[in-house]
C-alpha cells in the first residue's frame, strides 16, 4: 500500500523540489490557488482539485488585492467544510498590472511563475511596442520573460520579424516562432517545462493561448475560436485564470486576454538602461534631449545607434511609469502603509 506524499505531490503543482516544507500544525495541509471565483477559490494538492474559502481575515476591506490568496499561491489550509485558506506562503514572485480605470489600483495576475509566456501572433496582432509593454511588467515581478511568436505555420516569412525583435529584446529574455498546433511544442519548449516549473500565458484575445495549452496538455480542455478576418482578434475563450499541471511535470497558468496593460509605477524599466546610460552621458543633467547642445540620445538617434521606435517606446513607458509612481505614492501615504516602496527605494538609490 502506497502512503499519500504530500511534498512529492504538490511538486506535480509547482513546488520547487528544494524548497523547504513549512511547519503545519495538525488538521492543516498545503495546496496550491488553482483558480479564483466570486464564490470561492479551487485549489489543488498535486493529488485532486477542490474548492475552499478564505479566513475571515482575507476579507477586511483594507487588504490590497495582492494581500489575498491569488492563482499560483501556495496557502496553508485549515480543514474542514470546506476547507479555509488560513495564510499565504512566501512568493517567489508575483505578476501585477494596475487595474483599468481612474483610480490607482494593482491587479495581480499570478504568483510563484517561474517564466512568463508572452504569446503574439504573426498575423495582425503583431505589436513589438506591446512587447515591451509586457516586458517592462514582467521585469520587476521575479519571473523571466519568453517571447512566442504564434502562427509560424502560416506566416513562413517570420524570419526578418523574429530576428529584429531578438535584437531589440534584453539579454535575458528569449524569443521563439511557434505553431501552437505543432505536437513537438513541448520538446520546444523542454527547457522552460522542468518539473516544478510555472509557466504563465499572457496574450491577446486570438493570439493562440488557449490552443497552445491543449497542445502541451495533449487534449482538449480549453475551448478556442477562430480570430475576426479585419484585425486578428479574437473573443475571450479564456474567461478567468487557470492553473493547469502538464504531464511532464510543470504547470501553466492560462489567463484570458487582456486588452489594457497598465504599469503599476513599481517598474525600473531596465530593457532600457542604454538608454538611460545614454542619457547620462548629456553635457546638461536637467537635458529634455531635444535641440540642446551636447545631447548624447540626440547624437544616438542622429547617427543611427538608438532607433526611434525604440526611443519613442522609452519615452511613452517612463511618462506612464511616472504618473504611476505618483498614484502608487499618494495610495500608500492615504493608506499610511507601512510597507517599504520598492518606487521609493529606488529614488533613495538615485540620491
Amino acid at each position: 500500500m502506497h502512503t499519500f506524499d504530500p511534498f512529492a505531490a504538490l511538486v506535480a503543482v509547482g513546488w520547487p523540489p528544494a524548497q523547504p516544507w513549512p511547519a503545519l500544525a495538525a488538521a492543516q495541509r498545503v495546496a496550491r490557488v488553482a483558480a479564483q471565483h466570486r464564490a470561492g477559490y479551487v485549489l489543488h494538492d498535486g493529488r485532486e482539485s477542490f474548492k475552499a474559502q478564505p479566513a475571515p481575515g482575507f476579507l477586511r476591506r483594507s487588504l490590497t488585492p495582492e494581500q489575498r490568496p491569488v492563482v499560483g499561491d501556495f496557502v496553508i489550509l485549515a480543514d474542514g467544510r470546506p476547507p479555509h485558506i488560513i495564510e499565504i506562503l512566501p512568493r517567489r514572485s508575483l505578476l501585477s498590472r494596475a487595474a483599468a480605470g481612474e483610480r490607482y489600483a494593482r491587479q495581480p495576475i499570478a504568483a510563484n511563475v517561474d517564466t512568463v509566456c508572452v504569446l503574439m501572433g504573426l498575423d495582425g496582432d503583431f505589436n513589438p511596442a506591446r512587447i515591451q509593454r509586457y516586458l517592462a511588467l514582467i521585469e520587476g515581478s521575479g519571473a523571466q520573460a519568453l517571447i512566442l511568436l504564434s502562427k509560424a505555420d502560416v506566416h513562413p516569412g517570420h524570419a526578418a520579424q523574429l530576428a529584429a525583435l531578438r535584437a531589440a529584446l534584453p539579454a535575458d529574455a528569449s524569443a521563439l516562432a511557434i505553431n501552437a498546433k505543432d505536437a513537438t511544442l513541448g520538446d520546444q519548449l523542454a527547457s522552460w517545462l522542468q518539473p516544478g516549473a510555472t509557466l504563465a500565458l499572457v496574450g491577446s484575445s486570438g493570439a493562440g493561448k488557449s490552443t497552445l495549452t491543449n497542445t502541451l496538455l495533449g487534449h482538449a480542455a480549453q475551448a478556442t475560436a477562430a480570430v475576426r478576418a479585419h484585425d486578428s482578434r479574437g473573443r475571450h475563450t479564456t474567461t478567468h485564470r487557470a492553473l493547469l499541471p502538464l504531464p511532464g511535470g510543470a504547470c501553466l497558468i492560462d489567463t484570458p486576454g487582456m486588452r489594457e496593460l497598465k504599469l503599476t509605477g513599481d517598474e525600473d524599466l531596465a530593457q532600457y538602461a542604454d538608454i538611460e546610460a545614454l542619457a547620462g552621458q548629456c553635457r546638461f543633467s536637467d537635458c529634455a534631449h531635444g535641440n540642446e547642445p551636447g545631447c548624447a540620445v540626440r547624437d544616438a538617434l542622429d547617427s543611427g545607434e538608438l532607433n526611434p521606435a525604440r526611443w519613442r517606446s522609452y519615452l511613452k513607458l517612463s511618462s506612464e511609469r511616472e504618473q504611476q509612481e505618483a498614484a502608487l505614492e499618494a495610495q500608500l501615504r492615504r493608506h499610511a502603509d507601512p510597507r517599504p516602496s520598492r518606487v521609493l527605494g529606488r529614488r533613495q538609490r538615485e540620491r
